[in-house]
């Protein structure tokens, strides 16, 4: 008969009691009639950069990874063994570019890793308020941006267990801003300090992954006169093999700037070599659209080398492209 070790049936009452939180939370706020929406700042933390997440909808939380995981759950690299590069690009909406990467390296002493990711806005045209008939006037051009480098770590306490934390700095510029009629200038610069969390544990049965990660934990930010929080999010996850080849990820998200979301990922694998992804979204913002909230992605893999592309629908505005390339050794 086998024993029962007490110490790995601590994460499975962790991760329930923090769904049976979730639930509770989704209840009342259905009681309340309220959305539970709020302003955040620094939205740029929120975004997707990996290529082979977003095809799956972004139901990435309870999938296991390289340095990608530092983007939705730390945890995830804890199994890594030697070291992962990956690298991405995405031309969103709007003519801003994310561009990210991120290095992860396995020790005897769990898995060490470095993310960063930038954001260039493109060039803006500044205004101003005036008495003129269209009500302003132009004034300086100027080009906004935005990056945030994390330090991460992960390691396994058990064969089962996996647990993941990181430290992200985090900045923003954003112009300059005219105070008053006297042309008295503000520049809009930002800095601030930023902890993720994550949870991992599998089970036996068709490899099922339960997880939960908590992002962009921070104190208040000021610009001028105006506080704002970060966009602070808990996902719970799970992800299993449901027949050889065929996994599906299902994840519950609970931003502080916007609906709860659920988000469904299935993806197949044929030879280890070419991989299929699909992922849905659910609310989305583009409700109209009946392809809104799908994505669409493919990636090759040969010799520790892999490339990724993703594809979302957005609806009115233009389709997006992610792109990535990663490398295992």
């Amino acid at each position: 008969m086998k024993k029962l070790h007490t110490f790995n049936l601590i994460p499975v009452l962790v991760l329930t009691l923090l769904c049976s939180f979730t639930i509770a939370q989704d209840e009342d706020d259905e009681d309340l009639g309220t959305d539970k929406l709020a302003q955040t700042g620094m939205k740029f933390l929120s975004f997707s950069p990996d290529a082979r997440a977003a095809a799956l909808g972004d139901a990435f939380t309870a999938k296991t990874g390289g340095a990608s995981s530092l983007f939705y759950n730390p945890a995830g690299m804890a199994r890594l063994e030697g070291m992962n590069i990956v690298v991405g690009s995405t031309q969103w909406i709007a003519d801003i570019t994310y561009n990210a990467g991120g290095f992860a390296y396995a020790s005897n002493a769990g898995v060490f890793g470095v993310s960063y990711m930038s954001v260039d806005y493109g060039e803006l045209q500044g205004t101003t308020r005036s008495s003129s008939d269209a009500g302003y006037e132009d004034t300086e051009k100027f080009t906004p941006t935005a990056s945030v480098i994390g330090l991460g770590y992960a390691f396994a306490p058990t064969d089962r267990f996996s647990v993941g934390g990181q430290i992200k700095f985090a900045s923003e510029q954003l112009g300059t801003a005219l105070l008053d009629a006297d042309g008295g200038k503000e520049k809009l610069d930002m800095s601030t300090t930023a902890f993720d969390f994550g949870l991992m544990y599998q089970m036996d049965w068709r490899n099922l992954m339960i997880a939960m990660s908590a992002r962009n934990f921070s104190e208040s930010l000021k610009y001028a006169e105006e506080a704002f929080e970060l966009p602070l999010t808990f996902r719970m996850g799970v992800a299993a093999d449901l027949v050889e080849n065929l996994s599906v990820s299902l994840v519950n998200e609970n931003p502080r700037d916007y609906h709860t979301t659920t988000r469904v990922g299935v993806g197949y694998s044929l030879m280890n070599m070419l991989a299929i992804r699909a992922g849905y979204v659910t609310p989305s913002d583009e409700k109209k659209h009946a392809s809104s909230g799908l994505n669409f992605g493919a990636g090759f893999n040969m010799a520790g080398l892999s490339v990724d592309v993703a594809y979302t629908d957005f609806g009115v505005f233009d389709s997006v492209m992610r792109f990535g390339v990663q490398y295992t050794l």
